[in-house]
């Protein structure tokens, strides 16, 4: 047994220098890339994974912030099935998606606008940008001072005109208060998609311009012919983040209405706010992470089935 001992002993001795200026050499040309990654790997497992791990644990229980967490297995699924708030707001969040119509193609008509040779247009292109850099919270304020029934700036500029005989209250009815937010919500939004595109303009070579205009196609034609398909990869990126950002918005309705008139603003993730954060009926973090994991997965199943049916977008496959 000893014998055999020291001969292992003997073969990793004079393997040792070998692998030791192997790992130096690994060290030298790797070791700062390792190092680099080695801050957003442990903010990615602290601010990603851990919670992650922490709304899965309490799907199971029940645990209000204050009192002892207690396990209630398949309870919060349950409740979530009956639950017709949620599946009502599901249905507000697809319907507030739809802000994406006004927001896109406002965005990528600007985008034009500014891609032609417009003086000033550094100056164009800040202010409408500037709604995107501006606190969500501030647009939102801004717009309920706006749309006050009593003093508001849209009312009296109507009162004024003698379009309407008396202030709308547009935060007070759910259709008005929904509209409003969606208007809002694309307002603040449409610069960066404008950026977007400008950038996807900007990718393409301009001798494929010249070619069309020695062949005579303008206008409407190269737009269509040109500018669309050979953006097409970045046209797939600028949808897929406007539908999943809007899927996984809660919009201004927090400042604005915070989901009131009667539910009709409460969006999916103002419902989740609520739940982790008090709501009518106080806080739920086991409810909460329920709605929440069920949701994602939905996020998740959306994004997918969105990837396979835009495939043929890619202009370079």
């Amino acid at each position: 047994m000893s014998k055999l001992t020291a001969e292992s002993n003997l073969a990793g001795a004079s393997l040792h220098p070998g692998s030791r200026r192997a790992f130096s050499r690994f060290v030298r040309k790797y070791g700062p890339a390792y190092l680099m990654l080695l801050v957003p790997v442990c903010f990615f497992a602290v601010f990603s994974l851990y919670p992650i791990g922490w709304a899965l644990k309490y799907v199971f229980y029940y645990y209000d912030g204050v009192m002892p967490e207690r396990f209630t297995g398949m309870a919060n699924l349950h409740r979530l099935m009956e639950d017709q708030i949620y599946w009502s707001s599901l249905w507000k969040q697809a319907l507030f998606s739809l802000k994406i119509l006004i927001e896109l193609p406002l965005a990528f008509v600007l985008a034009l606008f500014l891609y032609s040779r417009l003086r000033g247009r550094n100056i164009f292109r800040a202010m409408f940008v500037m709604p995107y850099i501006l606190p969500g919270s501030t647009m939102a304020l801004v717009m309920y001072i706006l749309l006050n029934p009593y003093n508001g700036g849209l009312n009296q500029l109507l009162l004024k005109l003698h379009l309407i005989d008396q202030p709308i209250q547009f935060l007070s009815g759910g259709w008005t208060a929904f509209a409003s937010g969606m208007v809002m919500d694309a307002w603040q939004n449409f610069g960066i998609n404008m950026l977007f595109f400008l950038v996807g303009l900007t990718s393409i070579p301009k001798d494929v311009y010249e070619s069309a205009d020695m062949d005579g196609a303008t206008g409407w034609k190269r737009m269509r012919y040109i500018s669309i398909p050979m953006m097409g990869r970045i046209l797939q990126m600028i949808l897929f983040l406007s539908i999943l950002g809007t899927l996984k918005s809660m919009g201004p309705f927090l400042v604005l209405t915070n989901g009131g008139p009667n539910n009709a603003t409460e969006l999916t993730f103002l419902y989740i706010f609520h739940q982790f954060f008090g709501g009518e009926a106080g806080s739920n973090y086991g409810y909460g992470a329920t709605v929440a994991v069920v949701t994602a997965l939905m996020l998740v199943v959306v994004s997918v089935g969105y990837f396979k049916l835009t495939k043929r977008m890619d202009y370079h496959e």
